[in-house]
């Protein structure tokens, strides 16, 4: 007879990779139905065969989800990823007719669920999540950029270019349009045959508004991509506490052995 209990068992299941790579495939193949269903010639011809992958797939994701709650219990109603599955689950419970219409275009949201059934981009989710703090500065730096550009522009260039320039929100529009690359033959070009030093200007312009703050963006999404990756499951820092575990247990062992090795004085 085994020792295991059944929520240990069930939770040996769930967390085994045959497991949930069929998942991660059973999500794929969902993926792939929805958007076949999209064709109202596909439909007519085999509606009713994808209607039946269709309530299979919901069918076993129900399961699924029920075998998670009892591996993990209230655990289960605690963590986010987990909760974001339920939610996706009951959302293909709730029948599309009628009023309801409207759910069957959130059906979609189950392709989402790749997001939590696959470690690499939950971890890149996490991080982007916990850069927030970090990326909400650095718009806070682009926005005071933009706006000191924007009224320069606006000083500078608002009788030379009023389409363009003649107001703020005008300038603001333009500074956006050069700043992803759009605006520059239409825009700079145009203005830069009466005075090319307008070119170092807006050259200047997309140096600090794309290319710096860019890397910033990308520097703090990695800083927390790293934080994340360390503080997850099997992460470095697990890791190293777990070093530090065995070398104190080994410590121990040592000294009693110590003990047991060192005759008794008179």
């Amino acid at each position: 007879m085994s020792s295991l209990s059944l929520r240990d068992r069930v939770r040996r299941l769930v967390e085994s990779k045959p497991f949930q790579s069929a998942i991660i495939a059973l999500i794929l193949l969902n993926a792939v139905v929805l958007g076949i269903e999209t064709y109202p010639a596909v439909m007519r011809q085999f509606g009713d065969v994808l209607h039946f992958v269709n309530a299979i797939t919901v069918g076993i994701f129900v399961v699924e989800i029920v075998l998670r709650i009892i591996a993990h219990g209230k655990k289960f109603f605690t963590d986010p990823w987990s909760l974001f599955d339920l939610f996706v689950v009951a959302i293909a419970l709730v029948p599309a007719t009628g009023g309801s219409a409207v759910i069957r275009v959130l059906r979609v949201l189950r392709v989402l669920r790749l997001l939590s059934a696959v470690r690499s981009m939950r971890l890149v989710v996490g991080a982007l999540g916990a850069a927030i703090p970090g990326i909400a500065s650095i718009g806070g730096l682009l926005a005071i950029i933009v706006y000191v550009f924007t009224v320069m522009s606006t000083t500078l260039y608002s009788t030379v270019s009023p389409a363009y320039f003649g107001d703020l929100a005008r300038s603001a529009a333009s500074l956006f349009r050069i700043m992803i690359g759009d605006g520059w033959p239409d825009i700079i070009a145009p203005m830069a045959q009466d005075d090319p030093w307008v070119w170092l200007y807006f050259i200047l312009f997309t140096v600090c508004a794309t290319f710096i703050v860019l890397n910033l963006f990308i520097a703090v999404t990695v800083e927390a991509m790293d934080r994340q990756k360390a503080g997850e499951p099997g992460g470095e820092s697990d890791q190293l506490a777990e070093v530090l575990s065995e070398l104190a247990a080994l410590r121990v062992q040592l000294d009693r052995i110590e003990k047991r090795a060192d005759p008794p004085r008179a």
